[in-house]
């Protein structure tokens, strides 16, 4: 009974975060444009370990498209500690819903102009720049929710917050599974996860700019 109601609890906690950022419109849009982002990167994520095991190598290379994934994955953590570096520069000049819509298109640009030739140099820049465009937005983002909510209310509103994140990231892996090939390379798939990047670049920042950003706390 014990662990029942503490699942319960949980699960109470969750809605009342939920219901919470939906009452605080600046929260709930930041939040939506971070949820379709991780779909996004989840997809860019399944793909390039395709790409590395079956594409740029062939089956039987495994130590080769393991390096070539960590390589990838060194970059992209790259990418992160430049975000961590050039946020906080970019907000203190411009509010940080802005930088978030830059960001994604940006990310829309990436996709396109170095996606589509899928060759092993161009994959580790865009390995770099989306590792930006992640975690830039992702301290965006926080930065946001937790200006937006009430200080009783933030734990709830960032458990909610990770459980969107992560059945972004699930959702995002079972859509790659169908839709992609086993080589990972599908210009169609492509084309999905650019146009979602431009689409939520477009669409948070028209609703970002008509609804008054909350000051930090």
């Amino acid at each position: 009974m014990d662990t029942v109601a503490g699942v319960r609890r949980v699960i109470d906690g969750i809605a009342s975060g939920a219901r919470h950022v939906w009452a605080h419109r600046p929260a709930a849009h930041a939040l939506a444009a971070i949820a379709t982002h991780r779909f996004c990167y989840g997809i860019s994520t399944v793909a390039t370990i395709l790409l590395y095991r079956n594409y740029f190598n062939a089956p039987g290379e495994v130590d080769a498209a393991l390096g070539g994934l960590a390589i990838a994955f060194v970059a992209s953590g790259a990418g992160f500690l430049l975000a961590a570096v050039l946020t906080p520069w970019v907000t203190r000049r411009i509010r940080p819903s802005t930088w978030v819509s830059i960001l994604f298109a940006g990310a829309a640009v990436v996709q396109v102009v170095l996606g589509t030739p899928y060759t092993e140099p161009l994959l580790v820049v865009a390995a770099v720049l989306l590792g930006v465009v992640a975690q830039g937005a992702k301290i965006c983002v926080d930065s946001i929710v937790q200006a937006a909510v009430e200080d009783a209310y933030r734990g709830r509103v960032f458990s909610f917050y990770d459980v969107a994140f992560n059945v972004s990231f699930v959702a995002a892996a079972a859509f790659a599974a169908l839709a992609l090939p086993p080589t990972g390379k599908s210009y169609v798939v492509l084309s999905v996860v650019a146009a979602g990047y431009a689409l939520t670049a477009l669409v948070y920042g028209r609703a970002s700019r008509r609804t008054p950003q909350p000051v930090p706390r």
